[in-house]
């Protein structure tokens, strides 16, 4: 019903901090705050929506299947393009967390952050991360990549809608995706495709890669 209301909001006035994800998360975290209600018995109450959160993102599929023609002939550099992104993105959250010399636990939670929670999560575990700190930070590059990311690639000169949908789906998964998906149906496919990539990109990859970065430095 919230979301309802904040997506009407955002129909109407198209500003980026009427973004409807953004207002749910501050309206429901201020209401969990100001009433002290325990956040257990909350995400018990949640378990439905938990549920159809994953359904959400299979429902993804489909602008992938819809564009597939096209996208079959781009299969390779969607790869190329995921497994940079992918690479990158662990690569510089490790070499901040060295910079600013914050322990391994935190530099484990970060090294995933380019795909959806559920593979974060267990990818973070898997590497001694905390999952709530994986789980935090995915939802905030997410949101930001939603509110922010077509106007900076549009502000970077990035014409092509393919080209949008693969920078959102890489670093900004689902809500990138549907960010994407309400910019051109074209991104949105894209989008869809370059986070499924990215997801098996993530799986495959991350894991050794970050345990190499930790031996070498």
């Amino acid at each position: 019903m919230l979301f309802l209301l904040f997506r009407r909001l955002y129909a109407k006035h198209r500003s980026a901090i009427f973004n409807p994800l953004l207002l749910c998360i501050i309206v429901i975290s201020t209401w969990l705050l100001t009433f002290d209600v325990n956040y257990h018995e909350f995400f018990q109450a949640a378990q439905p929506i938990h549920f159809f959160l994953e359904v959400a993102v299979v429902a993804l599929a489909y602008p992938l299947y819809s564009q597939f023609r096209s996208i079959k002939h781009y299969f390779l550099p969607l790869v190329a393009c995921s497994f940079a992104g992918v690479t990158s993105a662990t690569l510089v959250a490790f070499l901040l967390c060295r910079l600013y010399t914050t322990d391994a636990q935190l530099s484990a939670s970060l090294a995933a952050l380019s795909v959806t929670t559920p593979i974060t999560l267990l990818i973070s575990e898997s590497l001694g991360g905390m999952s709530a700190i994986a789980a935090i930070m995915v939802i905030l590059v997410g949101i930001f990549g939603g509110i922010f990311g077509v106007t900076i690639l549009t502000q970077l000169n990035v014409v092509h809608p393919q080209a949008k949908g693969i920078a959102l789906g890489v670093s900004c998964h689902a809500i990138g995706t549907a960010s994407a998906l309400e910019y051109h149906p074209a991104a949105g496919a894209y989008a869809s495709a370059a986070m499924t990539i990215s997801a098996v990109v993530t799986a495959v990859w991350v894991p050794p890669f970050y345990r190499w970065l930790t031996m070498l430095l």
